[in-house]
């Protein structure tokens, strides 16, 4: 038996994974954060250490450089806590021979997305018709073959919406290509290839599920509404549906076989997939938490969160799995309001939030904009943040959004030079 301390490493706590290594002290496992230097996001990579954190490394590239450093402790578990980590947590616990990871024959397929509908096509799953191309006229192709524009245009391997635009004619993709090609995307990639996607139409989801040992529970399911700017669609009003709403076993059944196709027995998902009038339709998949959700935000719902709830999957998966059966509470209608910043400019005072806070069914914000420049919102980047609202009546619930975006019209906004 070994004396080294037993860790949990994090690859990448950031966003949502900030919340993870405190998750796991509360379950008396300390954590190791590695840090992806080959491919970070600036705005996350900070320095601080998170509770429950007793070492950093950076992996710069060399995995025998950060497994050399863990060799100091006994690693029992290898999780990505933010889309960049995603590899490097699974090539980490392939090496080490951790028996919670999920190997890495699939490993990048979970990041680039064309290889992403390559995976779930072979498997016989439903899928949208996708194609990877490298230039306009290829786009101009694709559009073709499949009746024509509106289609799908996204950067392979960025995140949050960001490059993610809807085009409508020949002009707007050779528009897309002229501002796209050869920029980098969020993580520092050069974007040399984008794909190419029909437009789906239904009803978007979102599903976070957890899994333990190949078997798979479904934790949260959020109906995602967006609206369009500038030609991306951006998130609107996001909120928590109930696990006896009829499609919450439609959609899960369906993110249940992707997650078996992908070989993802262990961890966190989030998968974002659109309900058609032919039946669920994955749109991307993320083998990570849900990322930009506060902790704090689903205690009133059900009691718990996603980060906790990874923590009690890989340190009590006994205690986990009893609890496959039973489906989690729902004491109140969540919603995530998505605060939209309305044009360019410098942000010259601290917005006046007192009437947001007012509201009834008010819980918590959390803002992503600071005093100085700020962007038009045209992404999840972009994004002037988002305002949490729970409250045991729906029509509260909506009720205080509408309210928001009446504030956003004449008020929030103002200090925006």
């Amino acid at each position: 038996m070994s004396n080294k301390e037993a860790v949990c490493v994090i690859v990448d706590a950031y966003s949502s994974g900030a919340f993870l290594p405190a998750a796991f002290h509360a379950y008396g496992l300390p954590t190791v954060h590695v840090r992806n230097r080959v491919e970070e996001y600036a705005p996350w990579a900070h320095p601080e250490r998170a509770a429950g954190v007793i070492d950093v490394i950076d992996f710069h590239g060399s995995y025998e450089d950060v497994i050399a450093r863990l060799d100091a402790y006994r690693v029992a578990h290898v999780i990505s806590g933010l889309e960049s980590g995603v590899g490097v947590a699974d090539h980490l616990a392939h090496l080490l021979g951790v028996p919670t990871g999920n190997g890495i024959e699939l490993t990048a397929a979970k990041r680039e997305k064309a290889s992403m509908v390559e995976v779930v096509r072979n498997a016989g799953i439903r899928h949208a018709r996708s194609a990877q191309v490298t230039t306009a006229a290829e786009a101009h192709a694709f559009a073709a073959t499949g009746g024509g524009y509106p289609i799908v245009l996204k950067p392979l391997q960025s995140a949050a919406t960001n490059g993610v635009e809807m085009v409508h004619s020949a002009a707007e993709t050779d528009a897309y290509f002229a501002r796209r090609l050869g920029t980098t995307d969020m993580w520092g990639n050069s974007n040399e290839a984008f794909l190419a996607q029909e437009m789906l139409v239904g009803e978007e989801y979102m599903v976070d599920v957890i899994s333990v040992n190949g078997h798979h529970r479904a934790i949260e399911v959020w109906r995602a509404d967006k609206r369009v700017v500038d030609g991306s669609r951006i998130y609107d009003l996001s909120a928590l549906i109930a696990p006896n709403d009829p499609v919450w076993r439609v959609l899960t059944d369906y993110v249940t076989t992707v997650l078996d196709a992908f070989g993802i027995g262990w961890g966190p998902t989030h998968t974002e997939v659109m309900l058609t009038e032919s039946g669920p339709v994955l749109i991307e998949l993320g083998a990570r938490l849900h990322g930009g959700i506060a902790p704090s935000i689903t205690l009133p719902v059900y009691g718990s969160n996603l980060a906790l709830m990874t923590a009690t999957a890989y340190t009590a998966p006994d205690h986990f799995l009893a609890a496959t059966e039973q489906p989690l509470p729902h004491r109140a209608t969540l919603a995530q309001v998505a605060l939209h910043c309305p044009r360019d400019g410098v942000l010259t005072a601290e917005p006046d939030f007192r009437k947001v806070r007012e509201l009834a069914s008010f819980h918590s914000m959390r803002l992503k904009a600071a005093i100085g420049p700020v962007r038009k919102t045209r992404d999840l980047v972009s994004s002037f943040g988002s305002v949490y609202l729970a409250h045991p009546d729906a029509g509260q619930v909506h009720d205080d959004y509408q309210r928001i975006r009446d504030l956003e019209k004449n008020v929030l906004y103002a200090a925006i030079a």
